[in-house]
């Protein structure tokens, strides 16, 4: 009976992460920025590089989370907010496999990964494959017509 409970409080855990991520589908892209270390040098560097270019993070309509194995943070480039959760990451465990110290994971608007990658992603690079996606192709063609 305790293994049942122990068991659904773990599933229940695990879905809260992955609800959070939903709340954000259709309005914005999700870039997970994920690392054993907040020291790690990579880890540090893209989350550096991604504040650097906020402006366009928040024409892309992008969030941050910054997933460490025991907390969370969450930056929104368009209203400049940060909000650490210190509670223990699923997110973490959901993508982080246990030779990796360092990844990053792209979300687009309908909740799919488009990009996945143990290494820093420059933000041109960034930009220019959400530039690509067909959601973003009719963002950009709304706009020039208005």
């Amino acid at each position: 009976m305790k293994k049942l409970v122990f068991l659904i409080l773990i599933l229940i855990a695990m879905t809260m992460d992955s609800q959070d991520l939903k709340k954000y589908q259709w309005q914005n892209r999700i870039v997970l920025v994920l690392s054993d270390d907040e020291t790690n040098k990579n880890f540090k560097t893209q989350i550096e590089s991604l504040k650097a270019a906020s402006a366009g993070c928040a024409e892309l309509k992008l969030v941050l989370y910054q997933v460490l194995p025991n907390q969370v943070t969450l930056h929104h480039f368009e209203a400049a907010d940060k909000k650490p959760s210190p509670n223990s990451s699923d997110l973490y465990k959901e993508f982080m496999r246990s030779k990796d110290s360092f990844k990053f994971v792209l979300i687009g608007l309908d909740g799919s990964i488009k990009k996945e990658q143990s290494t820093i992603m420059e933000t041109e690079e960034l930009f220019s494959i959400i530039d690509g996606m067909s959601i973003r192709q009719a963002e950009m063609k709304r706009k020039n017509e208005s």
